[in-house]
């Protein structure tokens, strides 16, 4: 369920701007085209090399946190009106910048437009200049909003594995619930412990997902400063994920300072970390992102952390389906 922030009205300095989220639409439409994390921009291309071009250039291609190498948050994919034709109108996320100096400057944000499980946002303004100061002033709120929808999307897809054979060991072992498929697999447990992998490859390259799930007391709330966490996540991988070499253990880079946020998870107070981790002794690395949480009900903390191994290929969107899987969990 997306934030319900994103269904209120926000506020910017034009009284006249609106947020605005429309999610019925009984027309039977096609599926969704396009790859998650792609962004298509419908906006005339003198707009897209002037100021609201570079606004959004600067709200969506920003490097994306956490990543070995630079990734922007997102893949653009612009378009001008003239040629923004049929083909291209089921893409899954699409901003589109309207200039007519006769508008009302407003953001408008629908689902199902065109196609189903697809997200629109409308920028109306009055000039250029105009709609850079819109996009930039309502930056995160977009951005958050686009992010959100791709996690949706995934979850959705996950959710038929709410009761698949390694969902219910999870449940048996540790008392909690995630949508995960049986395509993982257990490869190390202990009490408190599990340490969940899934190994593929494309073409003759490996590609490792995998979780690490653990649990601790929750004794008092210094628990969830970023320095206490990463310590913690460092205790559990050099003691239960060994690398390839004798002697080595997964570990995180303490040259770069994972990224904390605080979430509310279903309700429940969390800290999301995104970092590097490497194997000390051993050539592998790679991102993670993990969630730290408290079940008030056990008096416990509960990290479930998700790493990515994939040396040949880009990892955001290896790192999202984790982020979403990691996002199912209840207890």
């Amino acid at each position: 369920m997306m934030n319900n922030k994103f269904l209120l009205f926000f506020l910017v300095s034009f009284s006249t701007l609106f947020y605005a989220c429309d999610e019925t639409n009984e027309r039977i439409l096609p599926s969704m085209s396009g790859k998650s994390g792609e962004l298509l921009v419908v906006i005339d291309t003198g707009y897209w090399s002037n100021q609201s071009g570079e606004a959004i250039r600067q709200t969506f291609m920003q490097t994306q946190v956490g990543l070995p190498q630079q990734e922007a948050i997102f893949d653009i994919i612009h378009v001008p009106h003239r040629s923004f034709a049929r083909i291209l109108q089921t893409n899954r996320n699409i901003i589109m910048v309207e200039i007519n100096a006769q508008e009302k400057p407003a953001i408008s944000i629908k689902e199902n437009v065109w196609s189903e499980g697809q997200l629109v946002a409308t920028i109306v303004a009055k000039n250029d200049k105009n709609a850079a100061e819109i996009i930039e002033k309502n930056s995160q709120n977009l951005l958050d909003y686009f992010n959100e929808k791709e996690t949706q999307r995934l979850q959705k897809k996950y959710k038929v594995n709410k009761n698949s054979k390694l969902a219910k060991e999870l449940e048996e072992k540790l008392k909690l619930s995630m949508h995960i498929d049986d395509l993982f697999y257990i490869a190390k447990e202990d009490t408190n412990f599990i340490w969940l992998r899934k190994e593929y490859s494309m073409g003759e390259h490996p590609i490792s997902q995998g979780f690490i799930i653990y649990t601790y007391p929750y004794d008092n709330d210094s628990i969830f400063n970023v320095h206490q966490l990463t310590a913690k996540r460092n205790a559990i991988t050099k003691k239960y994920i060994p690398g390839g070499a004798e002697g080595s253990y997964m570990t995180t880079y303490e040259e770069y300072i994972p990224k904390e946020r605080e979430i509310n998870l279903k309700g429940n107070y969390a800290k999301e970390l995104r970092g590097l981790w490497h194997v000390q002794g051993d050539f592998m690395g790679g991102p993670f992102v993990s969630y730290s949480m408290v079940d008030e009900h056990r008096n416990r903390v509960i990290t479930i952390d998700g790493y990515v191994y994939a040396p040949k290929f880009d990892k955001r969107e290896y790192l999202r389906e984790l982020q979403a899987l990691a996002l199912t969990v209840s207890f």
